[in-house]
């Protein structure tokens, strides 16, 4: 793909059909050090418990490729069960997992960090933080950095916040981010957690909560 200029990026509602391009983005992003076949397992699975909690999702596309997405949710928008479609398959993708030594690996990677992800939301209610408007997952491919499309994906997800009534928003993030692409937009860390390196993960890492105010106008 040629050097992206983000005018040309398409934002648009999410297809069924941009699922695999996303999947493998997200094994690229938080995957690579598995093999091919177990990072894309984890990749299924952490995107499949995504969407169990997802209300509101968009990809940008350039070329009819899917580069980068964006998804929240926003709770009274939300009409599915808990143990939706893509909750079970999560979890049957999870169980798959289990059946290697280095899916085990993986699917200790994602459990544990949905346990972290849980310790922090549980630390910013305590704290007085309630949240109703999250955004569960954001990521661009590399072509699609820099270039402003992030700044436009995250506004959209703003926009739509915003017209449903919310007036604050969370999201979970880690070393293994961008996280002054947050702070540069105004985003507050609530909560943290630091863990130090181990079998499961190479290097120190630090896991945050981030709030952010919905802004009132464009």
């Amino acid at each position: 793909m040629q050097e992206l200029e983000h005018e040309t990026a398409t934002i648009r509602p999410l297809q069924r059909d941009d699922h695999p391009a996303l999947i493998d983005l997200v094994r690229r992003t938080w995957y690579a050090d598995f093999s091919e076949r177990i990072g894309m397992l984890a990749a299924e699975a952490d995107w499949e418990n995504c969407l169990a909690r997802t209300t509101n999702a968009y990809t940008a596309v350039v070329d009819g490729k899917p580069v980068a997405l964006i998804l929240g949710r926003i709770d009274s928008r939300e009409t599915r069960n808990r143990c939706n479609t893509h909750a079970r398959r999560y979890l049957r993708l999870l169980g798959g997992l289990m059946r290697s030594r280095e899916g085990l690996r993986a699917a200790h990677e994602i459990v544990g960090i949905l346990a972290l992800d849980r310790m922090l939301r549980s630390r910013a209610s305590r704290s007085g933080h309630d949240y109703a408007a999250e955004v569960v997952l954001f990521a661009l491919s590399p072509e699609a950095q820099g270039h402003g499309l992030g700044k436009r994906m995250f506004r959209r997800m703003l926009d739509d916040f915003r017209r449903s009534g919310m007036t604050k928003y969370f999201l979970f993030t880690d070393t293994s981010c961008n996280v002054g692409f947050y702070t540069h937009h105004g985003l507050e860390r609530i909560a943290s957690i630091d863990l130090d390196a181990s079998r499961y993960h190479h290097d120190d890492m630090s896991f945050y909560l981030y709030e952010g105010a919905v802004p009132e106008h464009d």
